[in-house]
């Protein structure tokens, strides 16, 4: 996971400060899984760091604060939704990957907390999108491709319909 390493500042600050241009946050066939809705999903989020990207550009203060809180709910209610597809899989790991998302809900939900109490949401919406886009990239290429044989060995198209109604 990303973040502050107190044995190693300096490797991740630069790591941070790698993904301060919009080009290093954009949606690439790398991240494919090979499942077309959790594929959409991920492009939908990289989107989001599109969004927050052109609001901090026009000084959008207003506009930046909803859309780093449509980024981070619509992060964990993918989470659920990957996980409803993980257990209908019988994915034997899905205990750790959930323990993973629960971490990542935790530290999401306090990047709006500090949205709300630092009174510079433009600094904060940069850490939003940096930092969930490290951990997105980091977890699609590697948490999320141990669950895909799973998932694509059991989805069949009337599964997936009834979640989609269900989540989104």
């Amino acid at each position: 996971m990303y973040g502050v390493d107190p044995n190693n500042n300096k490797c991740v600050m630069e790591e941070l400060d790698m993904l301060t241009s919009l080009e290093t946050l954009v949606w690439s066939d790398e991240f494919k899984t090979g499942i077309d809705i959790v594929d959409e999903q991920h492009k939908r989020l990289f989107e989001y760091f599109a969004e927050i990207q052109e609001c901090i550009n026009s000084g959008a203060e207003g506009r930046v604060e909803n859309i780093c809180r449509g980024l981070v709910d619509y992060a964990i209610s993918h989470n659920t939704f990957e996980e409803s597809l993980m257990k209908q899989a019988g994915y034997p790991m899905l205990d750790a990957h959930h323990a993973a998302h629960e971490a990542f809900k935790e530290r999401a939900q306090g990047y709006l907390v500090r949205l709300e109490a630092e009174g510079n949401p433009m600094k904060v919406a940069r850490v939003i999108r940096t930092e969930i886009g490290l951990w997105l990239i980091n977890h699609i290429k590697r948490e999320d491709q141990h669950y895909v044989p799973y998932v694509k060995k059991s989805l069949d198209q009337g599964f997936v319909s009834r979640m989609l109604k269900r989540f989104f």
